[in-house]
């Protein structure tokens, strides 16, 4: 026969994986959102990036490679992350339980499930960990790309819509928008694209 203080401790036991189970779900809730907020952030790296980039119109194919300049960047980042949160589901168990067998059965399948929660928890914080470590990864090397993006511009295009003419009348003429004392400011924005894209772009788990 089942003692009251076997049932109450079986119940104890079973209060504590509910609250567990609670803890996840919030949990799981606060990583959704954060992961949503990194996926923004991957989407706007890449806005940055291609807006920096559409000077690559006015490269000519061999000056695409030679750059590594590109107008028509993979856009990468709009797929969602969602489907890396763990699930979890909770069943229902006897409260009153009417034999040692019965208390026995269920508290080992009570504890099982706290150890699979609490292990899924320490994914969660893990996750959590890796987005912010990602958005603040990103934030830094976007601010950094911007700096080096509007100082190469300004060198390309010294004198505003006057320099902007200047180019587009040497394409008129035959010759290239860019010279090729341009190439290598503008080989130095490739390089930088390629370094944001490769932190942007860099798996959360």
């Amino acid at each position: 026969m089942i003692t009251d203080r076997e049932l109450t401790e079986y119940r104890s036991l079973y209060s504590t994986l509910v609250d567990l189970h609670k803890k996840f779900i919030r949990k799981k809730q606060e990583v959704f959102l954060l992961l949503e907020k990194t996926a923004a952030q991957r989407r706007n790296a890449f806005f940055v990036l291609s807006k920096a980039n559409r000077l690559s119109r006015y490269l000519t194919s061999r000056q695409r490679e030679i750059t590594g300049v590109t107008y028509c960047l993979e856009n990468k980042f709009l797929v969602k992350e969602h489907g890396t949160l763990p699930e979890t589901c909770l069943p229902e168990f006897k409260t009153d339980c009417r034999s040692i067998k019965e208390v026995k059965q269920y508290g080992l399948l009570i504890l099982a499930l706290i150890d699979e929660i609490k292990k899924k928890l320490l994914q969660l914080d893990l996750l959590e960990q890796r987005c912010r470590e990602l958005i603040l990864s990103i934030n830094k090397a976007l601010a950094a790309f911007r700096h080096e993006s509007w100082v190469i511009q300004r060198k390309l295009y010294p004198y505003g819509v006057f320099s902007f003419l200047r180019r587009f009348f040497r394409r008129v003429f035959g010759k290239t928008y860019f010279t090729f004392r341009d190439l290598e400011d503008i080989t130095a924005l490739g390089r930088l694209t390629s370094l944001v894209l490769k932190i942007a772009d860099s798996p959360l788990i």
